[in-house]
């Protein structure tokens, strides 16, 4: 090839990446406002997480990791996390895929039903549904303690905020309820994917009703099933308005999760350097599930 040629084929391309900067010029400048927002409400706030985490006694070391990982009330607060996420996560998965499939069936009035069951507790803001789950909740007055007496149930009013066992499981049940709704939603759209011909098909090989939820609805909307689990442990790992206006991590820190302990840290101890550390080991807990929900996506893809 000439040098002639060469010169053009150069000039050719400098030509041609001109006019692509020049036509998509409008788009570079449009993309601008999102990337100084990443910039500074994302990235620059995790990088000052993690700068201030390594900081102790003006110099640079991993003493803020040490203190929380070798701290009893951490040790406390990663069984009650763990306690936290299983049942809510499992719970979620229950109830959200039964009330899934009865509202796929065919029933009268189900628009109406479906908007009353789904829409509600999702509607409803975090701190409206803590505080009503709180109040229900109170040992004294609750509207919960009166339909179990009323039942039989039980003889006393139970102080269910005030025990920690009965706390963990008020916080529990009153997030199960804040978030089955959106696990139904994305399972009742899954089922509605579910070819009717695969269960006809069921049905002819003599299938009964189990045989044909295990054998045909799970395997086709198990995609869908893990996808929403994923995004239920990122967002029950996370959340904190519930825990924090219904107990405040308490009685005993029996509630305690790792964002209500970070946030006590950092704005009633004024204790950043430890409250960085906590978030930061919660970010790598948040992060390694949607790296293995990433790989596993990827592995079925290839």
């Amino acid at each position: 090839m000439s040098t002639a040629t060469k010169d053009k084929l150069i000039l050719n391309k400098k030509n041609s990446l001109r006019y692509d900067l020049t036509k998509n010029a409008f788009a570079y400048r449009a993309i601008i406002p999102y990337v100084v927002f990443i910039l500074v409400l994302v990235v620059y706030p995790v990088v000052q997480n993690i700068i201030i985490s390594f900081q102790a006694n003006g110099t640079w070391s991993l003493a803020n990791y040490l203190d929380v990982l070798f701290d009893p009330l951490f040790h406390l607060i990663t069984i009650n996390t763990i306690i936290w996420t299983v049942s809510c996560v499992v719970l979620d998965l229950l109830v959200g895929l039964g009330l899934a499939l009865l509202l796929n069936q065919d029933i009268k009035g189900g628009a109406v039903f479906r908007t009353i069951i789904l829409v509600i507790p999702w509607a409803t803001p975090d701190i409206v549904a803590a505080v009503a789950w709180k109040w229900m909740y109170n040992d004294m007055y609750g509207v919960l303690n009166d339909i179990l007496m009323k039942l039989g149930i039980i003889d006393e009013y139970l102080p269910w905020l005030a025990v920690p066992n009965l706390a963990r499981l008020a916080v529990i049940i009153a997030n199960v309820w804040k978030g089955f709704a959106v696990s139904a939603m994305f399972y009742l759209a899954a089922l509605q994917t579910v070819p009717q011909e695969l269960y006809e098909a069921a049905a002819m090989d003599g299938a009964n009703s189990w045989q044909r939820f295990t054998k045909v609805t799970i395997p086709v909307i198990r995609p869908y099933i893990i996808t929403t689990v994923m995004l239920t442990i990122i967002w029950t790992i996370n959340y904190f308005p519930l825990i924090f206006t219904m107990t405040n991590g308490g009685p005993a820190n029996a509630t305690d999760t790792f964002v209500t302990y970070a946030y006590r840290l950092a704005f009633r101890f004024l204790d950043f350097s430890h409250s960085t550390a906590v978030s930061n080991l919660n970010f790598i807990i948040v992060f390694t599930v949607a790296i293995i929900y990433t790989l596993s996506l990827v592995g079925k893809e290839e």
